[in-house]
């Protein structure tokens, strides 16, 4: 009864392969893009309210990027806790400026040696490299519970260089 059906060739019309095939395509660009190899601060990354992610507007990103950058001198180096938007901003302001992002989605990781993977609740689990190595810190903890703002802290103080240079921003 359904033998003849199984021997059938199923074939695709020319618009559905075309489809299928730029969706493969682009596919393919997002996952060289996320894994690091094409860095390009350009592509917008949407927000995850399960993250307690909320991102700057375009002003606000690109005045906190200037202060960030004003406050530090040629060569200094600027960390982005829990702030990809302000990472972004101050890489579209000045490619060359030495920013790091700490942050728990792994979406940024596309950052590449610029990111660092950051769970607030793991305050000191950063790499031994980072210790004292940033010119200025700035962090948006994603909650404003005691927990997280003091272990917050924690990092930002693990990570600064003297004199220590705090932003905190919620």
């Amino acid at each position: 009864m359904g033998n003849e059906s199984d021997d059938e060739v199923l074939t695709l019309s020319a618009d559905t392969f075309t489809a299928l095939s730029q969706f493969y395509q682009e596919q393919d660009e997002r996952e060289k893009m996320w894994s690091g190899e094409n860095v390009d601060v350009s592509e917008e990354v949407k927000e995850d309210w399960q993250l307690s992610q909320f991102w700057y507007s375009k002003q606000s990103a690109e005045a906190m990027a200037k202060m960030a950058l004003n406050a530090i001198k040629e060569g200094g180096k600027i960390a982005c806790v829990s702030a990809p938007t302000l990472y972004r901003a101050i890489k579209s302001i000045n490619k060359d400026a030495i920013a790091t992002v700490f942050e728990f989605d792994k979406r940024f990781a596309m950052y590449g040696e610029d990111f660092i993977f950051y769970d607030y609740k793991s305050p000191l689990s950063v790499p031994k490299v980072c210790r004292e190595g940033f010119d200025l810190v700035f962090a948006d903890p994603p909650f404003l519970s005691e927990e997280c703002l003091t272990k917050t802290a924690v990092t930002m103080k693990y990570i600064s260089k003297e004199p220590k240079k705090l932003v905190l921003c919620s």
